[in-house]
């Protein structure tokens, strides 16, 4: 599985030109996105989630839902938003909307929000709490931060994901964005560490991001692959 989608992706980004119009890692861009992204861990498991964001005026939107692939026969014990391990079944793991009001330097350089985030985890669990976002451009630097903590019933919850990419020549780019997931009632927590590259593209009217990120988890010792595709309208 993981083999295959490396191939795909590395045929797609040779085979279409390069987009400078929008800022494709910029998830305060105004252009309305659309991801389709994979965490895969070590060809056992992977989580797709689905990913769409809008900048309307000075407020940012955001939508998720994610859903949980086990390709194994052992019981698993891998990162969950509770106690219960299904070990390898496939199931839904989670839905949840953001929102927060857009602050910007003087100079245009650096970008901010603040928010809120609910939540909804399988077996109607929901959850509420904040959001922090933030976008600073450094020459050809970008660090990017999203910071949500939410609870509810049951759930106590963060998840953190620090960014930093540089752009290249031709759309190519680097990129080091792991998504970080704490659970503080039970204890599981997921922290990656890693570093990749993308390629952005624009075969028609709309823009096209592929990125392959090799990633290693250090709290459960594992190696990860984190990729996917993001379309900006």
């Amino acid at each position: 599985m993981m083999k295959y989608t490396i191939l795909t992706l590395f045929a797609l980004c040779m085979c279409v030109k390069s987009a400078y119009s929008q800022d494709a890692n910029n998830p305060i861009d105004p252009s309305p996105t659309l991801g389709i992204w994979n965490r895969f861990y070590s060809d056992e498991q992977s989580r797709l989630q689905i990913l769409g964001n809008m900048t309307y005026g000075k407020w940012f939107y955001r939508f998720t839902a994610e859903y949980e692939f086990n390709y194994g026969d052992q019981n698993l014990e891998y990162y969950d938003y509770d106690e219960e391990n299904r070990g390898d079944k496939n199931h839904f793991n989670s839905a949840n909307f953001l929102v927060a009001r857009l602050f910007q330097s003087e100079n245009g350089k650096h970008q901010f929000g603040v928010g809120a985030v609910v939540s909804y985890f399988h077996e109607q669990r929901w959850a509420a709490g904040g959001n922090f976002v933030s976008v600073s451009k450094l020459g050809t630097w970008k660090v990017i931060t999203l910071l949500t903590l939410q609870g509810g019933d049951d759930i106590f919850s963060m998840e953190f994901q620090p960014g930093i990419y540089h752009d290249f020549d031709n759309g190519w780019y680097f990129r080091g964005h792991p998504r970080m997931l704490f659970n503080f009632r039970t204890g599981q927590h997921e922290v990656p560490l890693g570093a990749g590259i993308g390629k952005i593209f624009e075969p028609g009217g709309t823009v096209f991001n592929l990125f392959f990120e090799p990633q290693y988890d250090l709290v459960n010792t594992r190696p990860m692959l984190y990729t996917g595709v993001k379309m900006l309208f």
